[in-house]
């Protein structure tokens, strides 16, 4: 009877436990496989981030001062009613026609990455990705154009300050698209960096710009408005090249080994350039604004030497600006981005005090305010990224 007993006691098999990541974040504020499903993008890395942020930082405040100069030395004292707007496709063309610059990193970059990775993707994938990223830079373009003329235009119709109260609202407009285009979702520390953000740029206030508009030549209902679409369109540009990257540029690597090339960032800019540089040239013509170049440069008080360098200074200095941007948008996402963008305002600012005297215009406790709250914003941001860092190892 005892030989067919089962015994007490059975030793089960060990078991095995699997390691399931709860929190596969694509940047601070969204989860990399729930947005894009696309594990081939490259993780938060701390170099790009870097050195973007630099070119932002560096950009913008180059070229924000040659644009100070240039308005500074045109003599637009002299200007009446009627050439209140003079310059205004001329200055959106500026921020986009230096993209030729880019091709030869842009090269460099692809020449490299073919080297590195000798496998291709299909011919199909890459004929439905060309028409459709074809769409979307022509889109792109038309918004970069579009926003550089309604930013130099509201400069022109109200106080600088009231100009960056209001466009400092793209602050606002960005998380709201991030969270419908990209499926962002956000947490403590990235709202935390907006709102710290969006203090720095109102802080900003006080900031002074060589082409204010005196009284009698402020308009406010169409400057106001005018700021206002330009925030709008600045936001709305960022979340769509996230939206390029996320949708299609990193898809398109699936298809291979790859990781995603730095040469993309040239890529959205280069295309996308090239579609807002047709679009300022054909609107500058319109404006008849090819005749006024001529008339500034001879008038210009430093002499055309000093002209012509500020304006293919200008050119340069936004086409690391651009990187810069972009370059973010690629490393981690568009509220960061726009979050850089913003706080390097102050920074402007206190040099527009160093290099210029303009009246009325000196480091004042709003500007050392604006640089400690930008200081906070990035900080709040990078603690998080830090902490998606040190989960993901």
């Amino acid at each position: 009877m005892a030989q067919n007993q089962q015994p007490i006691f059975q030793t089960k098999p060990p078991e095995q436990f699997v390691q399931i990541p709860i929190n596969i974040e694509r940047d601070s504020s969204t989860t990399r496989m729930n947005q894009t499903g696309n594990t081939n993008r490259k993780p938060n890395h701390w170099p790009t981030i870097t050195i973007s942020i630099i070119f932002v930082i560096i950009g913008q405040s180059i070229a924000k001062l040659l644009e100070n100069f240039y308005y500074d030395k045109i003599n637009r004292s002299e200007y009446n009613e009627n050439r209140q707007n003079d310059g205004v496709w001329t200055q959106s063309l500026l921020q986009t026609v230096g993209f030729p610059l880019l091709l030869l990193p842009f090269l460099i970059f692809i020449t490299k990455n073919k080297r590195n990775h000798h496998q291709q993707p299909p011919i199909t994938s890459d004929s439905i990705h060309f028409k459709s990223l074809a769409v979307i830079y022509i889109c792109i373009g038309i918004i970069m154009a579009v926003q550089g003329r309604l930013a130099a235009m509201g400069k022109l119709e109200i106080p600088f300050g009231v100009f960056t109260l209001i466009y400092t609202t793209q602050l606002f407009f960005t998380p709201i698209f991030a969270a419908f285009i990209n499926k962002i979702k956000f947490n403590r520390w990235v709202v935390i960096s907006v709102i710290l953000a969006i203090i720095t740029g109102a802080l900003t206030l006080s900031s002074s710009f060589g082409g204010e508009p005196d009284e009698a030549e402020e308009n406010y209902a169409r400057g106001s408005w005018a700021a206002l679409f330009a925030g709008i369109c600045f936001a709305l540009l960022l979340c769509n090249i996230q939206n390029v990257f996320d949708s299609y540029i990193f898809k398109r690597t699936e298809t291979t080994n790859k990781k995603p090339s730095f040469a993309s960032v040239f890529e959205v800019i280069i295309f996308s350039s090239l579609v807002a540089t047709i679009i300022s040239v054909v609107g500058l013509l319109i404006a008849g604004e090819q005749h006024e170049l001529k008339r500034e440069m001879n008038g210009f008080s430093k002499g055309k030497g000093s002209y012509v360098m500020a304006m293919v200074g200008q050119a340069v200095s936004w086409q690391v600006y651009w990187v810069g941007i972009v370059g973010l948008v690629y490393s981690v996402s568009s509220v960061l981005s726009n979050v850089i963008s913003v706080i390097t305002w102050p920074i402007v600012s206190v040099l527009v005090v160093i290099f210029f005297n303009f009246m009325d215009d000196e480091f004042d406790a709003f500007k050392g305010v604006a640089l400690v709250t930008a200081v906070l914003s990035a900080a709040a941001y990078f603690f998080r990224l830090h902490k998606e860092n040190r989960m993901a190892n």
